[in-house]
């Protein structure tokens, strides 16, 4: 039985895939004559993904009122699935996204859009430019373009925990990859991560998976009021998709970065942003 709340019904569920049991949540229309299609979630990983399931919820909410479901998924190793964070990787969980897009082809109105949040926009364009599919549209939440630059930035998580701990040894980026390096997985904030996870990451660029000719593409990303501009990388990763035939709409959003804060943060332009955008170029499209 599914548990039901505003315009929406949650369905917890086991997934079955080939690296073991997913746990999903599938949020569908409280009225299902209603069902005209559904979106699969790709969120992000480590504590981000925890930071933004409160966004996730609204957005979900947002879109069934539209008639559209959303399956939520915690991937091999994360959340509630089957493994260990230690257990991750890379081709694992693009199986996982094969299986999870498998089930919601089987729904009413199939699978017609991903949204990918962080690094699971990363992963998302590289599912839906293997899916080769302009039915299906790519939507972007705060994109990592440089999967390298990302796994540094998170590896500084360990370094500034270790700054009030004089008794142990000073790090660096260098040396945690010294560590990976050697076969050794690496712990940062409680997620212990596996040399091959890392390797896959450090190697994933955005602009080097394009989404499918004629596929509607959004991408979000926060700005500044004194630079509302996006950046140079954004930038570049867009150039590159137009230049092999992809045309991307760029939005930008200003407020709170969600993906940041330790505390539950909501910010309203992005579900609004998001959800217009579907309507138009999601919504009205045949399935």
């Amino acid at each position: 039985m599914g548990v039901a709340s505003a315009g929406a019904t949650l369905q917890p569920f086991f997934l079955e895939a080939p690296s073991g049991r997913l746990f999903a949540v599938h949020h569908r229309p409280a009225d299902p004559s209603h069902w005209r299609g559904n979106v699969l979630c790709i969120a992000p990983f480590n504590e981000e993904m925890n930071r933004c399931r409160s966004m996730i919820t609204l957005q979900a909410l947002a879109w069934a009122r539209l008639g559209f479901g959303t399956l939520v998924l915690d991937l091999h190793g994360t959340g509630d699935s089957a493994g260990h964070y230690r257990d991750g990787r890379w081709p694992i969980w693009l199986d996982n996204l094969r299986a999870a897009h498998g089930w919601l082809e089987q729904q009413p109105g199939g699978c017609r859009a991903l949204l990918g949040i962080r690094l699971g926009a990363l992963l998302s364009a590289e599912f839906h430019s293997s899916l080769a599919s302009p039915e299906v549209a790519l939507m972007l939440w705060q994109p990592v373009v440089d999967g390298k630059l990302h796994m540094n930035q998170f590896m500084r998580l360990r370094i500034a925990a270790r700054l009030d701990q004089p008794n142990l040894p000073k790090e660096s980026t260098a040396s945690m990859r010294a560590q990976l390096a050697g076969g050794s997985t690496l712990e940062v904030s409680g997620y212990e991560i596996h040399p091959e996870l890392v390797a896959s990451i450090d190697a994933a660029r955005l602009a080097e998976h394009v989404p499918a000719g004629g596929a509607p593409v959004l991408w979000i990303e926060h700005v500044s009021s004194d630079n509302p501009e996006a950046s140079l990388p954004t930038q570049n990763a867009l150039a590159a998709w137009s230049a092999a035939g992809c045309n991307a709409t760029l939005q930008t959003f200003t407020g709170p970065q969600f993906w940041q804060v330790h505390e539950r943060v909501v910010n309203d332009e992005i579900i609004a942003q998001t959800t217009d955008w579907f309507l138009a170029n999601v919504a009205g499209r045949p399935s």
